[in-house]
């Protein structure tokens, strides 16, 4: 995609701080970054989001978010990690390539959570249950 940051980073026509790279994907620190160590992982390839990639591409972006969580964790010793991937705007994705993100967290950090998590009926829940089972599996 000509207009596409991340894959003029993958092309290497765009500057960035890579820390990782294979195959199939890219890790560099975000330029934005929220914490130390905040890394972005991509795919080489053009996806958009989540519903455009492959099985494939999305399994090795997988292993590389993995990969760079454990250099993450033993590098720079966080006391957690958030992983974050948002698909179109109203997921709140702003860059068209599909990226996870992997943020470096430490006790009392600046960071909160977008919402407040309550507990559901379950009662309520079996609708939606039964739209997402397998057709064979619904009822």
């Amino acid at each position: 995609m000509d207009d596409c940051v991340f894959c003029a980073i993958v092309a290497g026509t765009l500057p960035a701080a890579l820390v990782d790279e294979d195959e199939r994907t890219l890790a560099f620190l975000d330029i934005t970054a929220v914490t130390d160590g905040h890394t972005l992982v991509v795919p080489k390839v053009h996806a958009a989001d989540l519903w455009e990639i492959t099985a494939d591409d999305a399994a090795a972006v997988m292993r590389a978010v993995h990969r760079m969580a454990a250099r993450i964790r033993d590098v720079l010793a966080p006391d957690g990690l958030t992983l974050f991937q948002a698909n179109r705007p109203a997921g709140w994705q702003d860059v068209f390539h599909l990226h996870v993100h992997l943020v470096p967290r430490r006790d009392g950090d600046r960071l909160t959570r977008p919402w407040t998590a309550a507990p559901v009926p379950p009662e309520s829940l079996y609708g939606t249950r039964d739209l997402l089972r397998p057709r064979e599996e619904r009822p």
